[in-house]
């Protein structure tokens, strides 16, 4: 745990009204505001898969709490005097972040749904790239701000990845078994 508390200290070390402002901005896309932006967007675009968002970010917000009720990880500014504070008071405990898996969940699905748009080697990239930035923003946010760990974040992302992508096989699973369902009642009907 020293050398993650090395790292936030390194990170705040380039503490700047600049930077607070900044990473408390990109910490909140990796939150409640980034969900809103992905489900306002999907219900414009591809309504079912916004519900599939939903139902696995919810999953993986839930396997964070009871994970953090379970392990009551205090946070690394309540740990280390060194260590400020930057934005918001957090209460809960620190592991795992709750950030990390809903800036996963949310990166995953809009590359999904990108993915099905775009077959483009290069546009494909640009979009995994992307998620990619944007996922590692909010984690060396929340670091910045003195609220996680690396440990804490890297398991975040881990949840989220696991169950977002079992949300998506779920849903292609589904979605055959419906297509199979809709051509056997037209066959049987002629």
């Amino acid at each position: 745990m020293d050398f993650e508390i090395k790292i936030i200290e390194f990170l705040q070390s380039g503490k700047s009204p600049f930077f607070d402002i900044s990473f408390q901005v990109i910490s909140q896309l990796g939150a409640i505001c980034g969900v809103i932006f992905l489900c306002l967007f999907l219900l414009f675009f591809q309504r079912k898969l916004c519900f599939w968002f939903l139902f696995s970010y919810g999953f993986a917000g839930l396997t964070t709490r009871i994970l953090k009720g379970l392990v009551r990880r205090p946070r690394p500014f309540i740990v280390s005097e060194t260590i400020t504070t930057i934005g918001d008071a957090v209460t809960d405990f620190s592991f795992p972040s709750g950030h990390a898996t809903c800036a996963t969940a949310i990166a995953i699905f809009l590359c999904y749904f990108l993915f099905k748009k775009y077959k483009s080697k290069l546009a494909r990239f640009l979009i995994v790239l992307s998620g990619v930035v944007y996922v590692g923003l909010v984690c060396l946010s929340r670091m910045y701000l003195g609220k996680h760990y690396l440990t804490d974040l890297l398991v975040g992302v881990v949840i989220s990845a696991i169950v977002c992508t079992l949300g998506i096989l779920f849903m292609k699973y589904y979605n055959k078994k419906k297509e199979i369902y809709k051509g056997e009642n037209k066959n049987g009907n002629q």
